[in-house]
């Protein structure tokens, strides 16, 4: 007997013979007659919501109870799987003719066949769904919504059998893509109001969905609710903490664009009533209100740069700019255009920091004083450094050196440090240790603890790719003892302490709580949105697990690595990702997937510059042609053999190889 519902799911009859309810409690109703007592009984009810999932489908008796009882040994299983029945049947079964009972149970099998019509939400849930997948728009839509209206609750929630967590993840997929149909043709018929409902309806079933915060968000901006974009906003950022899932970069964006519309509003709005009110009265003092406003802007956003709050800071630079004028005084708008850099810089939008960069240069021009103009070259250094033109900002920074003595020993430190930088993303560890170790001598007394610790931070990191571990981990520690306690809890702070955690798991196995630690700064960096530091920490914390043999943490790595992925791998860091995956993959023995992440890898670093990166690609290779041979010997004049060994000691389940 088929199962009995029209085309909407409901019943084809007002009182069907049989009525089974899974989503949610078990509800079983049988010739309008209820059976609550299955709900409460989760062995047997267990067994009929099993069998109503595969009706008529007949299972053997041991692989029945052995799917329901999987703990049990077959014995202990088999004389469960008779009591379930015994009470089933009893429950089903009274009052009826015992043909009549829709669970049949034989010697050796048994299958749910119902000789009655019958209904079961499941079965009908599923039948709208694929026959909305052929049906014209406005009937899709009508199915689409009866089956959202049957799932009431996920399936059977307050039972844990084994058997039931793989049918309710699949079925919650199921409607939370029914969800993203209903949203995506309301859309498209340009029913916008229905269509922000269910996107509003998917976002709170499945909070970490980007597509349905996106729509949500740019339907707020339309409408200017910048009350929704905040509440849609911190709902995502929550439940992404909560998971333990990076925040997506474009969608960060997207929001924090429309976020810092507030002041610079409000601002626009003051400066419209100003120029009226100047028109007025021309002796209105609008000019200096106006220069005042412009003051307490930027130095609202000083006090969020200083503590590294960097989304308060952004709306109050925003409204900073719109303030200038060319009534302003030279070093209010350089302050300005310095905050508006800084925040530009956090949020990765090179366009506006190119922008400001230019008038910086223009306004350190009209000062003639040295001291702004080497820190605008310093900040057209950062920005090319921060695109991976290397080459360029050795050239820049070099011509600085030469021609701007008058700026101080601290700039000509500055620029030191900054070359040492390039160097050590090109992978030129020993011309990047020259540099930095300059850069430190060239340091006055009066330089900032910050200054000073993040040079050495610097100087670690050459020394540590160059082997020397043991005088890192001095200088870092020398680092960490120059910064107070609120400069620990800054990004810099983060760096060193994380560099110093992972230097020390090089050269020893780290304990259970080293590894919590590693766990710890990942999530950290994650939380203040800086993916590139999480996903350095994940590489290095993945080939640690391989260097010492620990499988069960290096999967664990693995994982987070593939995480972070689809966000870094365009960024400096992909390169590196890319590499510790293919050498999880060679160590598993996996050459196919090996070859794949290494291929990867060697087209990041090639892109980016990273000549380190592409000299480790080169021990993957079990044969290396003439080509490759060459490329070895002029990377490794940069990077340096010091450097090569280093690698190589770190990795040691890949095939031994000498010189070329």
């Amino acid at each position: 007997m088929p199962s009995a519902f029209d085309e909407t799911g409901a019943p084809l009859m007002a009182q069907p013979a049989l009525r089974i309810r899974l989503f949610g409690d078990l509800t079983v109703e049988i010739r309008g007659r209820s059976l609550p007592e299955l709900a409460r009984q989760p062995q047997t009810g267990g067994v009929l919501a099993f069998l109503a999932l595969h009706p008529f489908r007949s299972f053997p008796r041991s692989a029945l109870a052995e799917r329901l009882w999987p703990d049990l040994p077959p014995e202990r299983a088999a004389g469960a799987l008779r009591a379930a029945l015994y009470r089933l049947r009893c429950r089903m079964g009274a009052g009826l003719d015992p043909r009549r009972i829709p669970v049949r149970a034989e010697r050796d099998r048994i299958a749910f066949a119902p000789p009655q019509p019958w209904w079961t939400d499941v079965r009908a849930f599923e039948f709208l769904l694929q026959r909305a997948r052929a049906a014209p728009p406005y009937r899709a839509q009508r199915d689409l919504e009866a089956a959202v209206g049957l799932y009431r609750e996920d399936l059977l929630p307050d039972w844990e059998a084994p058997w039931i967590a793989g049918w309710r993840e699949r079925l919650r997929q199921q409607f939370l893509e029914a969800l993203q149909r209903l949203w995506r043709l309301n859309e498209t018929l340009g029913d916008l109001p229905a269509a922000e409902a269910w996107a509003a309806r998917l976002a709170q079933e499945s909070p970490t969905d980007v597509s349905a915060i996106r729509f949500l968000i740019r339907q707020a901006q339309a409408r200017g609710d910048l009350d929704a974009i905040h509440r849609w906003w911190i709902h995502y950022r929550d439940a992404c903490h909560e998971a333990g899932i990076p925040l997506d970069p474009a969608l960060m964006a997207q929001a924090m664009a429309s976020l810092p519309t507030r002041p610079a509003l409000a601002i626009g709005r003051l400066l419209q009533a100003l120029e009226e009110l100047s028109r007025v009265d021309p002796e209105f003092p609008a000019a200096a209100l106006r220069q005042g406003a412009l003051e307490g802007m930027v130095q609202a956003a000083e006090r969020a740069l200083a503590r590294g709050d960097y989304v308060r800071a952004a709306p109050w630079a925003t409204a900073a700019l719109m303030a200038l004028s060319p009534e302003t005084p030279i070093q209010w708008a350089w302050r300005a255009r310095c905050a508006a850099d800084v925040v530009a810089d956090f949020w990765q939008d090179p366009a506006r920091q190119a922008e400001n960069l230019r008038a910086l240069r223009r306004l350190a021009r009209q000062m003639g004083d040295p001291h702004t103009r080497a820190e605008a070259v310093a900040r057209r250094a950062w920005l090319e450094l921060q695109r991976g033109r290397f080459a360029a900002v050795e050239r820049l920074l070099r011509v600085a050196e030469a021609s701007l003595p008058e700026a101080g020993q601290l700039f000509q430190a500055l620029f030191r440090r900054l070359r040492g930088l390039a160097a050590l993303r090109r992978g030129w560890f020993p011309k990047a240790r020259e540099h930095l170790q300059s850069a430190l001598d060239l340091l006055p007394p009066s330089a900032s603890a910050a200054h000073r610790a993040a040079t050495m931070n610097a100087l670690a990191v050459a020394l540590r790719h160059l082997g020397d571990y043991g005088g890192a981990l001095a200088i870092l520690k020398e680092a960490w003892a120059l910064l107070d306690e609120a400069a620990r809890a800054t990004a810099l702070g983060a760096l060193i302490r994380g560099n110093q955690l992972v230097f020390q798991c090089w050269i020893t196995p780290p304990s259970p709580e080293k590894w919590s630690a590693m766990e710890a700064c990942w999530k950290e960096a994650g939380e203040r949105q800086d993916l590139e530091n999480a996903a350095w920490i994940a590489s290095a914390a993945l080939r640690i697990a391989l260097r010492w043999g620990d499988p069960e943490a290096a999967e664990t790595w693995r994982a987070h690595l593939e995480t972070l992925w689809p966000w870094v791998e365009g960024g400096f860091e992909g390169p590196r990702a890319a590499l510790s995956l293919a050498l999880w993959h060679s160590a598993r023995g996996d050459r196919r997937e090996a070859t794949r992440w290494r291929q990867r890898a060697r087209e990041r670093s090639r892109r980016w510059g990273r000549e380190d990166l592409q000299l480790w690609t080169l021990a993957l290779f079990s044969r290396w042609t003439r080509e490759m041979r060459h490329e070895f010997e002029q990377l490794i004049e940069r990077v340096g053999w010091e450097a090569w060994h280093a690698f190589r000691m770190e990795s040691p389940f890949l095939p031994p190889r000498g010189r070329p």
